[in-house]
């Protein structure tokens, strides 16, 4: 995935020191470190925004679109058991963000379904573009050993 940030100031990630456990990420601010717990994930991409080339970027983090990851078609996927929407992140940052709930209404509206009874999206029509879903972010989803890790096989 390609990252763009402001650099040098400030960046955020997994915590990796003793107090892990209760405070999983961090976010530095100048010379302040910032211990961060969330209900989900620290990564939550606020708006889909043309990139370099007029690719689709997602971007989270900051007003100015400067935290971006390049957007990925085939690698959005849907928690069946949750309904959220979830899109690859920077490794830095557990590799998996998620998409917030406005944003992921106007994608999901582009899912594609095997069968009309099926809950689990296949493939998302992206300007004309039929991708495939594989799913594959799910795995990375922390905390939550038995959501997203399934197959459509119902």
């Amino acid at each position: 995935a390609v990252v763009s940030t402001q650099s040098g100031h400030y960046g955020r990630g997994l915590n990796r020191s003793a107090n892990a456990h209760d405070w999983p990420f961090v976010s530095r601010c100048g010379s302040e470190m910032n211990f961060i717990r969330c209900d989900d994930l620290p990564v939550v991409y606020q708006t889909l925004v043309r990139g370099d080339g007029g690719r689709w970027d997602l971007s989270w983090g900051d007003e100015n679109g400067l935290m971006r990851v390049e957007f990925e078609p085939s690698s959005v996927a849907m928690c069946r058991e949750t309904g959220r929407v979830y899109h690859p992140a920077p490794d830095l940052h557990g590799g998996v963000g998620l998409i917030r709930s406005k944003l992921a209404i106007e994608i999901s509206s582009k899912f594609m379904f095997k069968s009309e009874t099926s809950c689990q999206p296949t493939g998302i029509d992206w300007q004309g573009q039929l991708h495939e879903l594989h799913h594959d972010v799910l795995k990375l989803l922390p905390g939550l050993p038995a959501l997203g890790r399934h197959s459509e096989s119902e």
